[in-house]
């Protein structure tokens, strides 16, 4: 009997070795891996023959914008963005206009990406004042809980050790992880000069919120995820309380990869939160990922704003930049140039991910898993942002020399773009919401 597609000689990672195999693929799940010659018959084929046939990446932090801020992105445009850049499933943060603080609002955001989506998406949900509030309807379609200390989705909210202790208890109760962006409350005051505002967000803080958490955490024998570490020592405190399987963290691209020190801060181009550090912060990161193991995954933080709202003087300048086109040639070119093994490569972009949010058939290429899949080659290049398919083009890796390029994007089995072309259309591939298996 013939399977639905084979995915022929292509480049296979076994083992963390190169070799060549084929993959087949039936009712969107892998139904084996084979030699050369041992494929099932097949309706449909791809030539893989010096393509890389990896896992799609599993991006859990991206803001997909939509709503009310569709005009920054939407679903269609942010989830082409990510079948372009290799990402087959990506988890929206709950920080939109409206916040999803509500059924109704995470309904609506779901009703959306079902229309639109190019991709598996899934949902967090953030936390209301009153914790009894939480409409506990939402957990059958949300994979976590994301909190804000230095900016409450619910403006009544102060980040105290007891509002800490309650978030940790409703996230226990409700059996999935808790997110945090790791900041402490922020002053009153308006930073008045970059001095401020880097004070403000300051390394010191980051690993005051940190601790407190873990405090919680402890105390709660609860799921902790730390977004978007920025620091060394951030690294190692998680790590000096590593817990697989309880505290989780992970890393950005430009975490990883850009220093303060690179920007005149002319604009608010490089203008993230938590901000750019040091190379020494780089360089512990990068440790952290992929030597020590304290940091599990890698994650884009994709952040789309207008052009004005990135070209403004820096102080005005929102934080946050594109991602989801960037993350793979950025990361497989550290594999390609022999600084990342492939081992660390698909725990920190596919295998990680899924397990920190209980996906349990998707990460891993392997009988039975989702067929969520990239076909790559090694093809230099330089980042372009006017070549994104996200509405925001500005990019601080702009001009950056990579090793990779996405040829084909296959999800749930269908082939979603091919060579710079999407060949189905919204709505058509993937799961919304994503759920836990």
């Amino acid at each position: 009997m013939a399977v639905d597609m084979v995915l022929k000689d292509g480049i296979f990672i076994e083992n963390g070795r190169e070799t060549v195999r084929s993959v087949a693929i039936e009712g969107g799940k892998i139904e084996g891996i084979y030699e050369h010659d041992d494929a099932p018959r097949y309706r449909n084929s791809i030539d893989c023959r010096g393509f890389y046939i990896l896992p799609g990446l599993i991006d859990i932090h991206v803001h997909l914008r939509d709503l009310r801020r569709s005009d920054k992105e939407n679903y269609e445009t942010g989830t082409m963005a990510a079948a372009a850049g290799g990402v087959t499933t990506v988890v929206d943060m709950p920080n939109s206009d409206p916040p999803v603080l509500d059924k109704r609002t995470l309904d609506e955001k779901i009703a959306r990406a079902q229309e639109s989506s190019y991709v598996n998406v899934g949902f967090y949900a953030g936390i209301p004042n009153n914790i009894e509030d939480f409409d506990v309807q939402m957990l059958r379609y949300i994979l976590g809980l994301k909190v804000y200390p230095h900016s409450p989705l619910d403006k009544n909210v102060e980040y105290t050790k007891d509002r800490i202790r309650d978030c940790t208890k409703l996230a226990v109760a409700s059996e999935i992880p808790l997110l945090f962006h790791p900041d402490l409350p922020a002053q009153e005051k308006v930073p008045k000069n970059m001095e401020d505002f880097f004070l403000a967000h300051s390394c010191e803080d980051e690993v005051k919120s940190v601790q407190s958490f873990i405090d919680a955490k402890i105390e709660y024998e609860a799921r902790l995820h730390v977004c978007h570490v920025s620091c060394a020592a951030t690294a190692r405190l998680i790590y000096e309380n590593r817990a697989e399987d309880t505290l989780t963290a992970e890393v950005t691209p430009h975490h990883l990869f850009l220093s303060g020190g690179d920007y005149a801060y002319d604009d608010g181009l490089a203008k993230v939160l938590p901000p750019l550090r040091s190379p020494y912060d780089n360089k512990m990161l990068m440790e952290a990922l992929c030597k020590t193991c304290a940091i599990d995954c890698v994650a884009s933080d994709h952040a789309p704003h207008k052009n004005w709202e990135k070209t403004a003087p820096f102080l005005k300048a929102l934080p946050g930049i594109p991602g989801l086109e960037t993350t793979l040639p950025l990361m497989l070119t550290e594999v390609f140039e022999k600084r990342m093994t492939w081992i660390d490569y698909l725990r920190a972009c596919s295998s990680a991910p899924a397990k920190i949010l209980g996906l349990e058939s998707k990460g891993i290429l392997t009988k039975g898993y989702d067929a969520d899949i990239v076909l790559v080659r090694i093809q230099e290049g330089r980042i372009a942002g006017d070549n994104f398919f996200s509405k925001a083009k500005l990019t601080p890796f702009e001009g950056r020399r990579v090793l990779a390029r996405v040829v084909t994007t296959i999800v749930g089995g269908e082939v979603v773009f091919d060579n710079g072309e999407f060949v189905t259309g919204p709505g058509i591939a993937g799961r919304v919401p994503v759920q836990k298996s």
